[in-house]
């Protein structure tokens, strides 16, 4: 068998083990994104006009059955929480440090480098030419409804280093993912299409000779071809050079139909960055909270049509009316209906009132609603909202609350964050990016040791609130205590310096903004000295004064006569 037949078979695999999880995506996507993720595109169906159906919009379609949007404005709410609280746009959330727990190799040199490549990064996925944030926004929009969401990290040779890599969004629709051992996503296999002209402006002369021909052809240009990208660990590396086809990740993108490859490479670090909600052991997929909350959501449209039928009700009930051939009663406001009232002023048409009642209706929706919003997390991002008039210690506390509160959510993204840093340094690491003559440059503290990710995300400043708060009170305390005692030196155990360390880490200011340890020695250095001139000077004025003052006292001895005779001798005698 051939490479790509291997291939097929471990797609198809991987598909029977996806089938469990595609009908709860489809019952998510059409209450939660009726718009994107296309569950219903049969894509080994194979039939051109199952195709030609599901690759049309879908999202008005799905709209159709929602009469209650709260589950949509809580995704959207739900994400733009996160991303201002863990990826924000403004500003930079992760830096790097050693991997060794044990030895703390962090100075303001390495503090500076960190944050400088952190800066970087932050740079580079601002440029609207690598597509970051779209797909970054999708991708976490997957997460938080679906449980799962990919992101295709890839390096981009024809562009510097202000935007040296792309990033798209990947649909779960299209991704058949495998985990290792240790429940870690290393395998895709991404089914997706593309138009014959698409593919023969990608790979040229690469595409087979059925594509090619319709990629010439005026008519058939536009058909979709089916393509497959399979990224997996490579089975067997040689002992070569590095090279891409001897990279631990081996990659092949291939013609579906007639099973033509058409590039075959490699990646040193898996390129899909997988974000999951809640993943479970060595599960590919996982549930997002919306998994929890999605009972309700489909009562809560049930209930919301019932009301709105309710509603119509009450304001345009059914009538009933004598069968007397008065034919089709005319509602409409000004008109006229003659013969409809009897010889003794009595209405021949009544209106059928039930009783409806739609406020009841209404505040049961409101309580399902709020049920949602407690599920989607909605109401937390409400904590600090609901009391600006705080001092800014009441704000720290909250904070550090809400920061405890939005933690564990955060947990399993921060996994995907560190892969997204993977890659890119991986990338970046090919280039030479930090090769000693390279603006990158590592610093002497990290030269040869394994680097990792820190996350220093609005989140994780909020959950060390407490140490500012802790750092306040133990001052307070310190306070009162050497002027309880009277002993000023209780206050020489703080270490100033580990204090503005941590302050400056829990607010998120810029370590540039302090000086250098030599720089701060120095410093105090001069400052010493310069206080020792100071009292040099203090004590040689005062002991001019001193001098000044003796001599000006024996001047007014020698002047006062009766000084003078006391001096001599002469012992005044009482009543002479």
């Amino acid at each position: 068998m051939g490479v790509v037949e291997d291939l097929l078979d471990r797609q198809a695999a991987l598909a029977k083990d996806r089938y469990q999880w595609e009908q709860h995506w489809l019952d998510v996507a059409n209450y939660a994104l009726p718009n994107v993720d296309r569950f219903d595109r049969l894509f080994n169906n194979g039939t051109s006009q199952m195709d030609s159906w599901a690759s049309g919009p879908k999202g008005a379609d799905r709209a159709r059955a929602i009469y209650d949007t709260t589950s949509l404005w809580a995704v959207d709410r739900g994400v733009a929480g996160f991303m201002s609280l863990i990826t924000p746009q403004s500003e930079t959330w992760h830096g790097i440090a050693s991997q060794d727990a044990l030895t703390d190799s962090s100075d303001q040199e390495t503090d500076e480098w960190s944050e400088k490549f952190a800066n970087y990064l932050h740079k580079m996925r601002n440029n609207p030419q690598t597509g970051f944030w779209i797909s970054h926004k999708s991708a976490l929009r997957a997460m938080w409804a679906l449980g799962t969401g990919i992101q295709f990290v890839s390096e981009n040779l024809q562009r510097g280093a202000d935007a040296p890599m792309s990033y798209r969004y990947v649909q779960l629709s299209e991704s058949y993912l495998a985990t290792n051992y240790e429940g870690i996503v290393d395998t895709n296999f991404r089914c997706f299409t593309k138009t014959a002209a698409q593919c023969l402006a990608k790979w040229g002369d690469k595409c087979s000779a059925d594509v090619r021909a319709k990629a010439v052809d005026a008519k058939s240009k536009d058909q979709m071809v089916d393509l497959v990208h399979a990224v997996l660990p490579r089975a067997k590396r040689g002992s070569g050079l590095n090279t891409r086809r001897n990279a631990p990740w081996a990659e092949f993108y291939f013609e579906r139909k007639t099973k033509h490859v058409l590039h075959e490479g490699g990646y040193n670090a898996f390129p899909y960055v997988v974000y999951h909600w809640n993943q479970m052991g060595n599960d590919a997929y996982s549930e997002g909270p919306m998994a929890l909350a999605l009972a309700e959501v489909k009562s809560l449209n049930a209930l919301s049509k019932d009301a709105l039928r309710a509603s119509q009700q009450a304001v345009n009930p059914p009538t009933a009316s004598i069968d007397d051939g008065f034919g089709r009663v005319n509602l409409n406001p000004g008109k006229n209906n003659p013969g409809l009232v009897s010889a003794d002023g009595r209405l021949l048409v009544q209106p059928i009132v039930t009783a409806p009642r739609p406020d009841f209706a209404e505040s049961v929706l409101n309580i399902k609603r709020e049920q949602i919003k407690e599920s989607l997390y909605v109401n937390l991002w409400q904590l600090l909202i609901n009391s600006p008039n705080m001092t800014a210690t009441e704000a720290l506390i909250r904070a550090e609350e809400k920061g405890q509160l939005l933690g564990p959510a955060a947990a399993s993204l921060y996994t995907g964050i560190a892969r997204l840093v993977d890659v890119e340094t991986q990338y970046l690491v090919e280039r030479g990016a930090f090769e000693p003559d390279q603006p990158l440059a590592l610093p002497q503290a990290m030269q040869g040791k394994e680097i990792a990710v820190q996350m220093d995300t609005p989140l994780d400043r909020m959950r060390r609130a407490s140490q500012v708060t802790g750092m306040q009170r133990t001052l307070e305390f310190g306070a009162t205590l050497a002027q309880l005692k009277q002993d000023p030196a209780i206050l020489n155990k703080f270490d100033e310096d580990t204090m503005l360390d941590t302050a400056r880490k829990v607010f998120g200011a810029p370590a540039s903004m302090f000086k250098t340890a030599e720089e701060v020695q120095q410093a105090r250095a001069e400052t010493a000295q310069m206080e020792q001139m100071m009292q040099a000077i203090s004590i040689a004025k005062a002991g001019g004064a001193a001098a000044k003052a003796v001599g000006e006292g024996a001047q007014a001895v020698e002047s006062s006569p009766a000084l003078t005779g006391l001096a001599a001798g002469a012992v005044p005698i009482q009543g002479q």
